[in-house]
């Protein structure tokens, strides 16, 4: 057998905010790592977020050598990116079960990617180390559940030259009208550089204005992008995001969340196994959060949603995607910055850079 899915963490339960540390006690190279997030439901009144916020971070570290390190949101459109799929879209915000999610750490450019893989003898003590928020989002959950697996080559022997690593580089909050200024690391070649300008109800269009990214000083400028270049090149990359919910609906709005956060398309049909009263009205979801509304008595309903840019991260991509040779090298830089203007209606708002590179044995 020449691959191989084996359990890293079995299906765990926990009833308070924690961080679990995991060691990575095999051998053979790994393809890709996948995480379970599931919460629990109960109160399907009151949506305070996306699920996935519960997962506030997901590490990789051997030591003090950060190997990957991103939020839940951050990784999840990370892994849309490199797939272009959301591995579990259907997500239930009803008064039973609960609302489950599947994120992959990638290694390399797709799944089973013999040229780049995670070799865990090339390390002392690899551990992935998961921080949760118990109650972050989802319908105030009071119980979350964390599993893991690992997508691993068995059989098939590979020599990989290195793997994908992924870290968040700057978190800060914008002013309105206002530069920010970040020195880049130059430690290893970039295949892609993420934005993420995230606040429920307002699209991320309306938090950017411009990003530029420039070599030594501004001798050499590498993207000077003004918001509608930034989506059309991520839009134009990027196939829509495809995702199905399912949630109690009032006579008056409530607010859903999704993934997408522009362009979004939410289409509302009953959930019932009668045919209810009146109809359903439902609002676009900039910034990843639409609200329905019941016109005469509350209901379940299912959503089928589509639209671009999850969690309000924006990609953009070096080269050739498939091949390392054509990536942006940036060690033998002197100097690297990235300048992020925020727009006029950005003020107090989140912003983050975050990088995947490559890191070569």
């Amino acid at each position: 057998m020449n691959y191989r899915l084996t359990k890293i963490w079995p299906r765990k339960s926990y009833g308070s905010d924690t961080t679990e540390t995991i060691d990575i006690d095999v051998a053979d190279p790994i393809s890709q790592l996948i995480i379970e997030l599931a919460a629990n439901i109960t109160d399907d009144t009151a949506i305070t977020a996306h699920v996935i916020n519960c997962l506030t971070k997901i590490e990789l570290l051997d030591g003090s050598d950060v190997l990957f390190s991103l939020s839940g949101p951050q990784a999840e459109a990370a892994d849309w990116y490199n797939n272009h799929v959301i591995r579990s879209p259907w997500n239930i915000y009803m008064g039973w079960g609960e609302t489950q999610r599947f994120i992959a750490i990638n290694f390399g450019t797709k799944l089973w990617d013999p040229s780049l893989a995670f070799d865990p003898t090339k390390f002392k003590n690899p551990q992935l180390k998961l921080t949760l928020d118990i109650d972050a989002g989802g319908a105030v959950p009071t119980l979350n559940r964390l599993g893991v697996w690992a997508a691993m080559f068995d059989q098939k022997k590979i020599a990989p030259i290195g793997f994908l690593m992924h870290k968040e580089i700057k978190n800060f909050t914008m002013g309105a009208s206002s530069h920010e200024y970040t020195d880049l690391p130059r430690d290893y070649p970039y295949r892609k550089l993420f934005l993420r300008a995230h606040s429920a109800g307002t699209e991320p269009g309306q938090l950017i204005d411009t990003l530029k990214l420039y070599e030594e000083e501004g001798k050499r400028i590498i993207i000077d992008n003004e918001l509608p270049d930034m989506i059309l090149r991520t839009i134009a990359n990027s196939p829509q995001i495809d995702e199905y919910i399912h949630a109690r609906v009032a006579t008056s709005a409530t607010n859903i969340y999704c993934t997408p956060t522009t362009r979004v398309y939410p289409v509302a049909t009953e959930l019932e196994t009668t045919s209810g009263s009146g109809g359903l009205a439902v609002q676009m979801g900039d910034g990843g959060r639409f609200a329905a509304i019941a016109a005469s008595a509350q209901k379940y309903a299912s959503f089928h949603v589509k639209g671009y840019l999850p969690h309000g991260v924006f990609e953009l991509p070096f080269g050739d995607q498939d091949n390392p040779d054509d990536w942006y090298d940036v060690t033998t830089l002197g100097s690297l910055k990235a300048d992020v203007l925020s727009a006029s209606g950005a003020s107090g708002k989140a912003c983050q850079l975050f990088l995947q590179q490559l890191r070569q044995y």
